[in-house]
């Protein structure tokens, strides 16, 4: 069994226990929004406690032991004691540290069958909307060439080849490959970034590419040829490309194709409300190639991709981007759209009062790293609508004062 940091678990047990008790201070909730997005075994409390059946058997101990007579035999020690004031003072520090100890494993336990629950479930904590959910992670899903799987998201440093290429994992969420001089030139490598996360990759070439919520992105181990050519399965990614004017970095994404040499862009694919492709370029040049034409962007542009149709407008780069830079950012976004990006960062569903007509529009700008329950208060304010969370779902409710 994987041996405890017992300091930092307690003071995990006592930074959700505030919290759940709305008593944490705004310090004290940096320091556990911090220790959760850490990584996925801290989220579910699994890496700093035991297994539940050692736990429950503590508990069980915990629950045997008589207090009582534990506490009137502490009391006869301290009075027949022939020792100064100090020694029992001492005594009296012992005692409450054992009774402290004691209360913080049993709350540990309590908060780990509260947080954790089933095998897979995903933790919450109480919010004025039910039920709140904790922002989403640095994880993924790596399928290699051979069809094997490693899964990212253990918040460990490790490395390991494939095809003649290394890759290294770090713990902060990011996938490195180099190539070696063995490299397959046909292995291809999938990223998949499950609901409620997020990874960083750099290809063999030194490519870039930061992969939102619920995206997937099909790239070989080592370049090779007079292109280097990816494919956007799904979803939506950043892309820094490495400079090399005779190799091309080409990302093939459904209906189009970004060609670019040198440059910084990111492409979203995600069937929202008007299921078009979206291109956005923020540094140097690309070309989208479409089958209605070609389109040249320059900084600032984005293209727009609706079956043939390529319609080229100026971006809000800031709006496109904000989820890279660990922001949410709205200006004047359609409420569907916002409830959108919230189901795949939270991870969860999104169903409107049957009441809910009206077209809303939000406006706003708050950190990704916070409960859900934070951005659905900013929302509110506004007037927008009102929520409520239960079971993994957010519920889109008219705007009223009073609960409804």
């Amino acid at each position: 069994m994987k041996k405890i940091n017992t300091g930092k678990s307690f003071r995990v047990a006592y930074l959700i226990s505030s919290y759940l008790k709305r008593s944490i201070t705004e310090q004290e909730l940096e320091e556990l929004q911090l220790w959760l997005s850490s990584s996925e075994q801290n989220r579910q409390l699994l890496e700093e406690l035991q297994t539940p059946e050692t736990m429950e058997n503590q508990l069980q101990q915990f629950g045997n032991a008589d207090n009582q007579a534990g506490w009137q035999r502490l009391q006869y020690k301290l009075s027949s004691r022939n020792s100064n004031d100090r020694r029992k003072r001492n005594w009296i520090v012992w005692w409450r540290s054992a009774a402290a100890l004691l209360l913080l494993s049993l709350a540990v336990w309590q908060l780990f069958q509260h947080l954790a629950g089933k095998p897979g479930s995903k933790p919450t904590l109480a919010s004025q909307y039910g039920e709140d959910v904790l922002p989403g992670a640095r994880k993924a899903k790596l399928v290699l060439s051979n069809g094997n799987t490693v899964m990212l998201n253990n918040g460990t440093d490790s490395s390991f080849t494939e095809s003649g290429s290394t890759i290294q994992r770090s713990a902060d969420g990011r996938l490195v490959y180099a190539s070696g001089n063995n490299s397959n030139a046909t292995s291809c490598n999938t990223l998949s970034i499950p609901m409620g996360g997020e990874y960083m990759l750099m290809l063999e070439d030194g490519t870039k590419v930061w992969l939102n919520a619920a995206t997937s992105l099909r790239y070989p181990v080592k370049f090779n040829g007079k292109e280097r050519r990816v494919e956007l399965i799904e979803g939506e990614a950043y892309f820094e490309v490495a400079k090399n004017k005779e190799k091309p970095f080409i990302v093939t994404a459904n209906q189009m194709e970004i060609q670019a040499i040198g440059t910084a862009f990111d492409v979203n694919t995600y069937a929202d409300s008007d299921s078009a492709l979206y291109t956005t370029l923020t540094e140097g040049k690309v070309k989208v190639v479409t089958s209605g034409g070609n389109n040249m962007l320059l900084p600032g542009e984005q293209v727009k991709v609706s079956g043939a149709k390529a319609k080229v407008n100026a971006a809000d780069v800031e709006v496109v981007t904000g989820w890279k830079r660990g922001l949410f950012v709205f200006n004047g976004a359609p409420l569907p759209q916002v409830m959108s990006q919230l189901a795949r960062w939270y991870n969860v569903r999104i169903e409107y009062d049957s009441r809910f007509r009206e077209q809303k529009y939000f406006t706003g700008e708050i950190k990704r790293n916070v409960p859900v329950s934070k951005l659905l208060q900013m929302m509110e304010l506004t007037g927008i609508a009102s929520f409520k969370i239960s079971e993994g779902k957010i519920l889109v409710q008219p705007y009223s004062r009073q609960p409804i």
